[in-house]
């Protein structure tokens, strides 16, 4: 722990015991704001949409658990990434730590790199910085505690949009499935990038750190130690695995937490 981090929180439980040090109440206050890593402290129209979006969530969950359920896992799955999308960029602040920050901006700038670099076909790629910028840009804009920001609005659209895309478009890739199209790229690349940084600001560096290690080895493969090294895979390999199908993001992880987990904590909470 640093000595900032120290001293933040020596002055958070000295106001705790009501021992003040000196300190004005306004300074404990900005004290207390500086060292809490929850959500956003919003209140009116905010707070009631938030309220609402997460209780759309739960009684989703509600009802595809139930036997009148009509979603396939597939398409409960991507709803169900879509909405944790959504409150995780609104509810959740990024932490402004010189860390967080230097995250933020190299994961995304060294993705977009290596998902350049590994095509292999004739695919377009002259647009995959554009989704790279646009994530760094809402990291070095900043995001507020006491509010939502239009670009945090617009990284939460564009996020969800992405995450819904298996199940606005679900007829279409299954008829096309193995063989991804420029918008398949395109959702595909974005949204990776902006779930890496959902899972950021919700679950902390860890996470995103190892995600991201495992994305360089999917491109890095041949230039890895013999004993771990592969082919490497393409961007249409990436695109298809990860995002178009039930193999990567939308695989057996998702599916545990769309079936199970989330009515574990759902139930726990309200117990």
């Amino acid at each position: 722990m640093s000595e900032k981090d120290q001293q933040q929180a020596a002055a958070v439980e000295t106001a705790a015991t009501g021992d003040r040090g000196g300190l004005s109440q306004a300074e404990l206050d900005e004290l207390v704001a500086s060292s809490d890593t929850g959500g956003r402290a919003v209140s009116g129209l905010m707070g009631t949409l938030l309220l609402l979006v997460a209780l759309a969530w739960s009684l989703f969950q509600l009802y595809i658990a139930s036997p009148i359920g009509l979603f396939n896992d597939t398409l409960a799955r991507s709803i169900h990434l879509g909405f944790a999308v959504f409150l995780g960029i609104m509810v959740f602040p990024a932490t402004r730590t010189s860390f967080q920050v230097a995250l933020g901006v190299i994961v995304p700038a060294v993705l977009a790199a290596l998902f350049m670099i590994s095509t292999k076909d004739s695919t377009a790629v002259w647009w995959i910085p554009i989704p790279a910028a646009f994530v760094i840009a809402t990291v070095l804009l900043g995001s507020p505690k006491n509010r939502v920001p239009i670009w945090e609005w617009a990284l939460a659209i564009v996020g969800t949009f992405c995450a819904l895309y298996l199940f606005i478009f679900y007829r279409e890739i299954a008829n096309r499935v193995g063989a991804p199209i420029l918008p398949d790229y395109i959702a595909g690349v974005t949204g990776l990038l902006i779930l890496l940084k959902a899972t950021r600001r919700a679950l902390g560096p860890a996470l995103m750190i190892v995600a991201s290690v495992f994305l360089f080895y999917t491109v890095l493969g041949p230039y890895m130690p013999s004993i771990i090294a592969h082919k490497g895979n393409s961007l249409s390999e990436i695109v298809n695995h990860q995002w178009i199908t039930t193999e990567g993001v939308f695989g057996i992880a998702l599916g545990v937490s769309t079936s199970f987990v989330f009515l574990f904590v759902l139930f726990g909470a309200l117990l």
